[in-house]
């Protein structure tokens, strides 16, 4: 379907429709004309790398741990959920992320650039980093921890990703899970959110066009097709 309006003309409470809005715009950005709020909340992101490969890290991420909690949904009140035809599969978390999070020695390595962005997450005063299974609960259909909602994330200068959210009007909300995952997706520094005119959100969507970040490959860890738990 593809944005919220779609999901609430079948009869889904506006929760649900939110939450499977915010796992399209994972995959697919929005257009410039979808923004519901006067205002987004947007991190400046610094990279040293590929932009691409940047973003496909990190919505390799939230792919993952938003198709667990779609999975989850109960939907059952509604007349007949079937007719939705809601893409059930789920991700595999990205073992690299899997391999920093779990902390064991059994496990592989993370690789170098995961393994620098949890040192910078740390260094710039957000703590030792997050356990696997309480990254992921913050994503949970029923959670009331997490307050913001993926928007989108476009490309503002050659080493500069501006990340989107809505947190309703809010610069000041909690989000440390998501700097975790802007962070050991390879992020040299992560600053804000500051709280700007969907205007500018609208411009940069705009200038890139619906084709970037490019469209996940089939048989990536961003694509789907890969059915599993972390």
């Amino acid at each position: 379907m593809g944005n919220y309006t779609d999901y609430t003309a079948t009869g889904m409470d506006e929760e649900d429709a939110l939450f499977l809005a915010e796992r399209d715009r994972v995959d697919t950005p929005p257009a410039p004309t979808d923004a519901p709020t006067p205002g987004f909340s947007r991190f400046l992101v610094e990279i040293d790398g590929s932009a691409e490969e940047y973003t496909e890290r990190l919505r390799s991420l939230l792919g993952a741990a938003l198709d667990r909690a779609v999975a989850a949904m109960d939907l059952d009140h509604l007349d007949d959920p079937d007719s939705l035809e809601l893409d059930l599969t789920v991700r595999h978390v990205p073992e690299w992320f899997a391999a920093l999070c779990t902390h064991s020695g059994t496990e592989q390595p993370a690789p170098d650039f995961a393994r620098a962005g949890a040192a910078r997450f740390t260094a710039a005063g957000h703590g030792s980093g997050w356990r696997l299974s309480g990254w992921l609960e913050r994503f949970d259909w029923d959670s009331t921890f997490r307050t913001w909602e993926w928007w989108d994330i476009t490309r503002t200068d050659e080493r500069t990703l501006s990340i989107w959210v809505n947190a309703h009007g809010e610069d000041f909300f909690a989000c440390d899970d998501l700097r975790w995952a802007a962070y050991t997706s390879g992020a040299v520094k992560v600053t804000g959110p500051v709280l700007v005119d969907a205007a500018e959100w609208r411009a940069q969507r705009g200038r890139a066009g619906s084709g970037w970040p490019p469209a996940a490959a089939p048989g990536s860890l961003s694509a789907h097709g890969r059915i599993g738990e972390p």
